[in-house]
């Protein structure tokens, strides 16, 4: 067996997670497949790198040198990564940006074009918040525009800012000759018996929904699970079957979007960026721009 960076950072996140199951989840891994990799690594070092107790596991004095030595070479490579990034940055004029589904990413390009004139925009585009924010402290990109739920954990790596940009209700698509589409706004108890559309996305999509439904004493009857970017909107219209979706999307004909009243949450849109990165000082600028130009596209929306 070789050592890897990787292996480096597996072993930092069972140590700073106390817990092969809780680092597991951290790395997305099956806990089983964390075990055998962890028992490779011990037999690469010549000795336990971790005890393992009924509450977790703790470094032994060799996994405490093995941690303090992987700590300085994981800092030596970030840094490499950050010095590369920053004079890539000032030859070529590149910002790299990433975004998960948001309302605003379009919004963002085109003040982007007109507060950086020339600049290179590279995208590089996932469903997954957590996969995005971890290109971002990785240093992969240079900024970050994700859109979370509040009612799930945010996702916050190390090394990582946050500058908020705007919050929406989510809304409810519905046929628009459905009876609660004369409404102003849909309460969530008159949502019990309708038939749903689940987003199978990244990030916990689902079981959000189903945290969503559970305050007002119903379980959402999931009649169709579509992928985060599928034909919502038809399936609403010709299906009849209801949507939880951000607050702005294009009027699509047949189809009502409604506010959804006693809600504890919202979407929040967000820039995330490295405080010591290339485009730190841009961030607020960035920022106010997004949030005046979609405030104006609400105000010049029709209400469908």
């Amino acid at each position: 067996m070789q050592l890897e960076l990787h292996h480096l950072r597996t072993l930092r996140a069972v140590a700073a997670a106390g817990s092969l199951n809780r680092a597991a989840e951290r790395l997305q891994l099956p806990q089983p497949a964390l075990s055998r990799q962890l028992r490779r690594l011990e037999d690469l070092f010549g000795g336990a790198l971790f005890d393992r107790h009924h509450d977790g596991v703790r470094p032994t004095a060799l996994g405490r040198v093995v941690l303090h030595h992987a700590a300085e070479i994981l800092d030596d490579c970030a840094a490499i990564r950050d010095d590369l990034a920053r004079h890539r940055d000032r030859q070529t004029g590149t910002i790299r940006l990433g975004w998960t589904s948001s309302c605003v990413a379009d919004l963002l390009l085109a003040a982007l074009r007109r507060r950086l004139p020339g600049t290179r925009v590279e995208l590089m585009i996932d469903d997954s918040a957590r996969q995005v924010a971890d290109w971002l402290a990785a240093g992969e990109i240079d900024m970050a525009l994700v859109n979370e739920m509040t009612n799930g954990q945010a996702v916050r790596p190390d090394g990582v800012a946050v500058e908020h940009v705007i919050d929406e209700r989510p809304q409810m698509l519905i046929r628009d000759d459905h009876p609660l589409a004369r409404r102003p706004a849909v309460d969530m108890a008159e949502l019990r018996d309708e038939r749903w559309i689940a987003i199978a996305g990244p990030d916990g999509c689902i079981a959000a929904l189903h945290r969503l439904c559970r305050p007002f004493g119903f379980t959402p009857a999931i009649a169709h699970h579509l992928p985060l970017h599928g034909p919502h909107e038809q399936v609403v219209r010709y299906d009849g079957s209801v949507l939880l979706t951000q607050g702005w999307r294009p009027p699509v004909p047949g189809v009502a979007r409604r506010p959804i009243s006693g809600l504890p949450w919202v979407s929040r849109h967000s820039l995330m960026y490295r405080p010591d990165g290339s485009w730190t000082q841009q961030i607020p600028v960035f920022a106010r721009m997004l949030r005046e130009a979609h405030g104006a596209r609400i105000d010049s929306c029709p209400r469908s």
